[in-house]
């Protein structure tokens, strides 16, 4: 933040500061080369430490010396000497107008800036150590390439215009610059002596660029480094105290956590594939396919640990569908780090609109977590030490914490054009990245997990995919991202494919242990009640009368706050309640709500629950992770890989007291009528079926959704998890969907041309968006198009209620996710305006008008 000098004190602060400075607040001026020297020693500490250092080996592809790393530390130094600039030094004046510093630099090569002596330092030392690529990346350190660099028209460029770089009476940026370069010298001796140039790869670039961002970002702590004195030779004791501390206070240092057996780590003995997920022979890139309820979880954490113990990764994100997900998986994951570190280790939350690191999933009720103060500073409430404190303050940090457990989105973004997808990519690098719950369904998301694990490996990381059952096809993409053309099997290969499966990209799918207390067979029952509410709630009230756990689960929220309204008019003593509200659960509730939520469908529907007859109502997000027991499940008709993760949470634990449910049913919503043709087109009432008028929907390929029925007219009986591979195959398979489309005449082909359109231009989109830390930088330009941020939710409004609100539940609400496109027409500056606030809150937004009520949040 910059400090205004008032005119009066103008004069004499010319006279006191005519050097170049990089930080200013109220205590006075940082100079340049003390920032520069204090990243530079921040990028040196960060290096000593194993893992960092190996991966920077892996993407030069050979060791890196003494004189490679002091070179590194020479750059990183640089890395704001755009500063020395007269436009920027001028800043600290009010009157001032705002001039950058990093597209300036381009003056300094693309104008006759070039050849002006106290350049010539500069140009000889990019030449001599050939590092034109890297100190692009270095300039870049703000998040995205700079066009002055990497425009076909430089010349063009606002920041290649020489007129900063002008003396007056006052200022003389290129004696600045001189003796910049000439603290450089002096300082790091050793980085200009003789040796090999520095590695060219271009992954080796991008990775220093992300790792010259997060020091910079450290560097830049005035907690740890302060504007204030000590300055110049005065420094060097603080900073070599602060640039160790700033690594290890973070997280970003190695961390031992020693672990004998499984059982150690979970309190119990591995079972089905857990105790062979560990082998190494898998690949960088692995894929468990297993039921829900298998224990997948454990799976991947005992991977992560087997391969910290082999020095492969150190740190671990676990990524998950959605944010309800994310947030009981953290408790989750934090139990087991608790157990193993006694709390040296913590898993921070990587979801938007929460600020927390540690604590255990008994601690719900949680009162530590980080509060957001206006300037975006967060305040603790307590001193306790937390290495995962600072990478949860702050969204773009969330995957530089050692252990992360976030939704997919944040790893997302370091595979796609999006700002400081570079730093994303560096420090999901040092991690086993484990993506949950991965679907065979949406092409768009597919392609951009290709370019992640692309990325990821190429930077040396190791990845773990979960999947209840993948199709033939997406498996062979996601284990081989690097391909341009696969070969998939045709139908009866893929169908005899072995599941439960281990595969990876250096091994094929083999068959792993069963558990068999998991196996189950499941009675499937179609019923026409798609388009009524009112039915569905009197089959869910039927059965729960008998003393049913009943779960009802439909692709929209529209769809699922219908039946829950029907539900309270039937039977209010059967719903689910939070508290004594009765409500539903889905993904549109303030953060402190949702955790409320979670805690209490698992206290009404989870392991421990009682006998008693009760209905939850829900959306896709209780399919996923929510540890759920039900003996009756509802569902909408969807995919069949779909399906199986919401049938996964039927007869989840072994109980004694199901009564006349003691086998296993799930009833299949379907539309009153077998004619699934007028979903191709437009219908006002979609349940989530078929391609909206822009070519998206939740489940558009109708092929897949015919061949699911068909599947389940022909199948009254399933077994879990024998018939898994077999079904999710015969409803997805390319094949299949061929012989439908031939079956069923024109407008079905025209469907699967759409699709196959949709398709293709979603892999053509997710590729031009797609970020590849092969390229060299200088051929990088990131777009101005955020759509694909959109996508992936990136763009969704955070709104803050300062004081805090009541909400719904009793609950004190300060934050809530809108998302993106509930929020269009908001202006970015307006600040969200409370009406009424209590059992139903009610707030303006702009022009906007908002209902936040026990059925979650909606627009007006």
């Amino acid at each position: 933040m910059f400090l205004a000098i008032t005119k009066d004190a103008m004069d004499q602060f010319r006279a006191e500061t005519p050097f170049a400075w990089a930080k200013l607040d109220a205590t006075g001026a940082l100079p340049l080369s003390d920032h520069g020297a204090d990243v530079g020693a921040t990028l040196g500490s960060l290096l000593e430490q194993p893992h960092w250092i190996a991966l920077l080996e892996h993407a030069a592809q050979r060791p890196l010396s003494t004189l490679d790393v002091e070179r590194l530390r020479v750059l990183a130094y640089l890395h704001d000497l755009g500063k020395a600039n007269r436009g920027f030094w001028a800043r600290q004046f009010a009157e001032s107008p705002i001039v950058g510093h990093t597209n300036e630099t381009g003056a300094l090569f693309f104008s006759r800036l070039a050849h002006e002596p106290a350049v010539a330092p500069l140009n000889a030392l990019i030449d001599h150590w050939r590092c034109w690529e890297h100190f692009l990346a270095v300039m870049a350190h703000h998040g995205t390439p700079l066009r002055a660099y990497t425009s076909e028209t430089k010349m063009l460029e606002p920041g290649n215009r020489p007129q900063n770089w002008q003396a007056d009476a006052h200022y003389d940026p290129m004696a600045q610059l001189a003796a910049l370069m000439g603290d450089v010298a002096q300082r790091f001796p050793a980085a200009f002596g003789p040796g090999r140039h520095l590695p060219d790869n271009p992954a080796f670039v991008a990775l220093l660029g992300g790792m010259v961002t997060l020091t910079d970002w450290l560097g830049s702590d005035p907690a740890l480094f302060p504007v204030a004195e000590p300055h110049l030779e005065m420094r060097e004791h603080l900073r070599a105290v602060s640039a160790p501390a700033a690594i290890h206070s973070r997280g970003l240092a190695h961390e031992t956590i020693v672990v004998r057996n499984f059982h150690e780590a979970f309190g119990f003995g591995p079972r089905g594939a857990q105790a062979e997920a560990n082998d190494p022979a898998l690949g960088r890139i692995a894929l468990l396919e297993a039921e829900t309820g298998s224990g997948k979880t454990e799976a991947a954490i005992w991977r992560w640990l087997a391969l910290r113990e082999a020095g492969a990764v150190d740190g671990l994100y676990f990524a998950l569908p959605t944010r309800a997900a994310a947030v009981q998986l953290h408790g989750r994951i934090n139990a087991v780090l608790e157990r193993l570190t006694g709390g040296a280790v913590n898993a921070v939350l990587a979801v938007p609109g929460y600020i927390r690191s540690g604590t255990d999933e008994a601690n719900r009720a949680r009162d530590d977590d980080g509060r957001l103060l206006p300037g975006f500073d967060v305040v603790w409430p307590d001193a306790q030490a937390n290495d995962g404190r600072w990478a949860a303050e702050h969204p773009k940090r969330f995957l530089a914490a050692r252990v992360a457990v976030g939704t997919i989105d944040q790893a997302l973004m370091a595979g796609l054009k999006l700002h400081h997808a570079h730093f994303r990519a560096a420090m999901l690098a040092r991690s086993l990245l484990v993506v949950d719950e991965v679907h065979s369904s949406d092409h768009f998301m597919g392609e951009v997990l290709r370019a992640v694990l692309r990325n990821h490996t190429t930077l040396g990381g190791h990845a773990l995919l979960l999947s209840a059952t993948l199709t033939a096809e997406m498996r062979a993409r996601l284990l081989d991202p690097f391909a341009h053309t696969l070969a998939f099997p045709a139908l009866d290969e893929a169908v005899a494919t072995p599941y439960p499966a281990l595969s990876g990209s250096h091994a094929p799918p083999r068959p792993v242990g069963s558990d068999g207390r998991r196996e189950k067979t499941v009675k499937l029952t179609l019923l026409g009640a798609m388009d009524d509410p009112q039915g569905i709630a009197e089959q869910a009230v039927e059965a729960a009368r008998k003393g049913a756990s009943v779960l009802v689960v439909r692709n929209s929220v529209n769809g699922a706050v219908a039946v829950a309204q029907a539900l309270e008019e039937l039977a209010p003593e059967l719903v689910f309640r939070a508290g004594h509200v009765a409500t539903l659960h889905h993904s549109r509730f303030a953060p402190d709500d949702r955790r409320l939520l979670d805690g209490a469908v698992e206290a009404a529907f989870g392991k421990g629950r009682s006998s008693k007859g009760r209905i939850l109502c829900g959306t896709q997000t209780l399919e996923q992770s929510l540890d759920i027991d039900a003996d009756l499940l509802l569902t909408d008709l969807a995919p069949m890989d779909v399906l199986l993760q919401r049938i996964g949470r039927l007869h989840r634990h072994e109980r004694r007291d199901r009564g006349t449910f003691l086998h296993a049913e799930a009833i299949i919503l379907t539309p009153n009528e077998r004619d699934l043709s007028r979903y191709l087109g437009r219908v006002r009432d979609r349940h989530g079926l078929g391609p909206r008028a822009d070519g998206g929907g939740v489940y558009p390929d109708m092929l897949a959704i015919e061949a699911t029925w068909r599947l389940i007219e022909t199948h009254a009986e399933i077994a879990i998890p024998a018939d898994n591979r077999r079904l999710v195959e015969e409803a997805l398979h390319p094949d299949r969907a061929e012989a439908l489309q031939q079956e069923l005449g024109t407008d079905w082909m025209n469907h699967l041309a759409q699709q196959q359109g949709i398709y293709i231009a979603d892999r053509q989109a997710a590729h031009a968006a797609s970020l590849d830390v092969r390229t060299p930088f200088s051929e990088l330009a990131f777009p101005k198009d955020m759509a694909i941020a959109t996508r992936l939710g990136a763009r969704d409004r955070l709104a803050m209620f300062d004081p805090p609100v009541t909400g719904p539940f009793g609950t004190q609400v300060d934050r809530m996710t809108v998302p993106d496109w509930m929020a269009q027409g908001i202006a970015a500056e307006a600040m969200p305006e409370v009406l009424i606030s209590g059992d139903v809150l009610r707030f303006a937004w702009d022009a906007a008008r908002f209902i936040y009520d026990r059925f979650g949040l909606r627009r007006e």
